[in-house]
């Protein structure tokens, strides 16, 4: 019977640590990702050779992963919009206009990235 209550208790207090560093890992990524994100808009070239430099790869694949992300975002809210709006089959001109502005949006970003880091492999 003790070892059942003392296996319990660890068992608490595992999941207990876990939270805490799960949730001290979702503030430093949150921040750095923040950061990142200023950085790309302000200084592109600085960021994205700190990037490289630093090996971090959750972060690299965070930023670089934008494009895709406003892609994601883009799909999600027209196929929100029309479920909400309980529209036909056919596509009309909201939700091939919504579409077309997210993905000129997101090939446009790719754009961006993809210039710079190639500006910042070509000085390595």
């Amino acid at each position: 019977m003790k070892e059942t209550k003392n296996l319990k208790r660890k068992t608490k207090n595992i999941w207990k640590r876990a939270g805490k560093l799960g949730l001290l890992l979702t503030i430093k990524e949150s921040y750095l990702l923040a950061k990142n994100t200023y950085g790309l808009r302000v200084h592109p070239f600085k960021t994205l050779k700190s990037l490289s430099r630093e090996k971090d790869r959750s972060q690299q694949l965070l930023i670089l992963g934008w494009p895709m992300y406003v892609l994601a975002l883009g799909a999600g809210v027209v196929w929100l919009g029309r479920r909400l709006l309980a529209t036909s089959e056919a596509w009309g001109w909201g939700a091939k206009g919504t579409i077309i502005v997210f993905f000129v949006f997101s090939f446009s970003f790719l754009v961006y990235l993809s210039y710079w880091w190639v500006q910042v492999w070509s000085k390595k």
